[in-house]
């Protein structure tokens, strides 16, 4: 018997584990994947990308995407205590105070300007500080770009050419409008510092800790509307049913977690009637809302034969091109890496020599879609990526963006021809390359209305007892820069509330 089951170990799932059992409390953490204390795939910063498509790999696929030319997109997200934390490229990014703001509106005011305080001195340990807005409390590392050969004065310099500020800190007081170095979360060591380290891996031996590994939750079990157990597989094929005190937490992300709201009876009632299923609770807005980042590489020659990064791209520059986000919000995140980076080397297609990349990143988009239960109760995976046709008009900006930062005096000598999207049509070429950012978002979202929500303010399933939902599934939009670490701030003030409500 727990107080808690999470169901869920990756970023949002290791915040709560600690959290709870710093507070006292009882806590099981159910996992799919491996505990694995130690691999180096993980550790070593240039490692993550041969996990892809492997066991510790959901790679879950689209439904065909229209506005992709009927590709079907594969979204990566970690099957490892640790999850995604585990697989991602490490980058530290803030985002916008007004994400934040989007939380406290649609908490009702419950979410307040200084929980989400707390929680960044509880998270961020800055070690390349002291410096304004920053912490050096928390238990994560964060640190400038470690490697020099991802590092680009370069960038910087072509950013200022054309009126933008140089060496920002984007994580500091003002996001937008500045080119500076990318932050990581990246230990001293030079290994990866991911939520597993921050906050599992020290209580790891904790006897109010049991970690199920290698375990599926297959649904929530309920008697009327009061949630009252989980029912799981293990690694045998073996069916356990595990109960708890206060609450079972379902943190699996913006992908699993709607899915197991769904086969557990909680979502659109005619769908869950048309699987065959029992409805609990009729909630339209699960699975709705689903909203992700896109990726455009934007490639050009490049004249010298620089060193290949470590780690995936060390610059970034965030900027407003479209103004179709929140106002005074930037809607563009742009990444830049000086030559091709190690861990991409083996899945990038020949170059014929050396290159460098740009990577525009659309960080609020319109196009929205779904997370759905079919009628053989399958999952269907649609985010409409591209519906919108502001988001083919916010990466054509952005190309036209990259073009004008290689004319400046600080490329000349260092680029040459464009290879790609090159001669190909922007749009055509838009639709063809362009790819998740795996940060998908909102399928949960907070709020009052169970119309366009699905939890309230301390995060429980409107309408049901016993059942929460905390990860980037509650986010009513997509945060402007990765969602890292507005996940784990969400379980930072998630886990207060939660202890504070039961």
């Amino acid at each position: 018997m727990f107080d808690y089951i999470i169901v869920g170990a990756g970023a949002s799932g290791c915040v709560l584990a600690r959290r709870f059992v710093d507070a006292g409390k009882k806590v099981c953490l159910v996992e799919a994947g491996e505990l694995n204390v130690h691999n180096s795939m993980v550790d070593q910063v240039g490692g993550f990308t041969n996990l892809w498509g492997t066991k510790a790999d959901w790679a879950l696929p689209t439904v065909p995407q229209d506005g992709m030319f009927g590709r079907s997109v594969t979204i990566n997200q970690g099957k490892i205590v640790g999850g995604s934390s585990a697989l991602n490229a490490m980058m530290y990014v803030r985002c916008n105070k007004l994400d934040y703001a989007a939380l406290t509106e649609r908490s009702g005011g419950d979410w307040t300007n200084s929980d989400i305080a707390t929680a960044f001195a509880g998270l961020e340990n800055y070690i390349d500080g002291p410096a304004p807005g920053r912490q050096s409390s928390g238990v994560m590392t964060v640190r400038n770009c470690p490697d020099p050969y991802s590092h680009s004065l370069a960038f910087q310099a072509a950013a200022g050419e054309l009126g933008y500020k140089v060496a920002h800190d984007y994580n500091g007081p003002e996001q937008m409008n500045g080119a500076g170095p990318l932050q990581f979360n990246i230990g001293e060591d030079g290994k990866r510092f991911s939520a597993f380290n921050a906050y599992l891996q020290p209580i790891l031996a904790s006897r109010l800790l049991t970690v199920m590994d290698r375990t599926t939750a297959n649904r929530v079990v309920f008697k009327g509307n009061k949630a009252v157990g989980v029912e799981v597989t293990d690694e045998s094929g073996v069916a356990h049913k595990l109960t708890f005190t206060k609450d079972v937490i379902l943190a699996l992300g913006a992908l699993q977690t709607p899915a197991l709201l769904l086969r557990s009876g909680i979502g659109p009632e005619k769908d869950i009637k048309a699987a065959g299923l029992s409805v609990v609770a009729n909630l339209p807005a699960v699975g709705q809302n689903l909203m992700d980042h896109l990726q455009l590489p934007v490639i050009f020659r490049l004249l010298k034969d620089l060193p290949n990064p470590d780690i995936l791209t060390g610059n970034v520059l965030f900027v407003d091109v479209n103004g179709q986000g929140v106002p005074s919000t930037p809607d563009l995140q742009l990444n830049y890496t000086p030559a091709v980076p190690k861990p991409l080397m083996r899945l990038v297609p020949p170059l014929g020599g050396p290159a460098m990349i740009f990577l525009p990143i659309m960080i609020q988009p319109r196009s929205k879609g779904s997370v759905s239960l079919r009628v053989d109760g399958t999952i269907a995976l649609d985010p409409r990526y591209l519906s919108d046709p502001s988001d083919v008009t916010l990466l054509k900006k952005a190309v036209d963006l990259v073009r004008a930062m290689t004319k400046t005096s600080a490329f000349a000598g260092l680029v040459g021809e464009e290879l790609a999207p090159g001669a190909t049509d922007v749009e055509t070429y838009i639709r063809g390359a362009s790819s998740t950012l795996w940060h998908p978002v909102g399928t949960a979202s907070i709020g009052q209305d169970k119309a366009d929500s699905v939890v309230g303010a301390d995060l429980s399933v409107h309408g049901l007892q016993g059942i929460r939902v905390c990860d980037a599934s509650v986010m009513p939009r997509t945060n402007t820069g990765n969602n890292h670490v507005p996940t784990m701030i969400i379980a930072e003030v998630g886990a207060r509330k939660i202890m504070a409500s039961a």
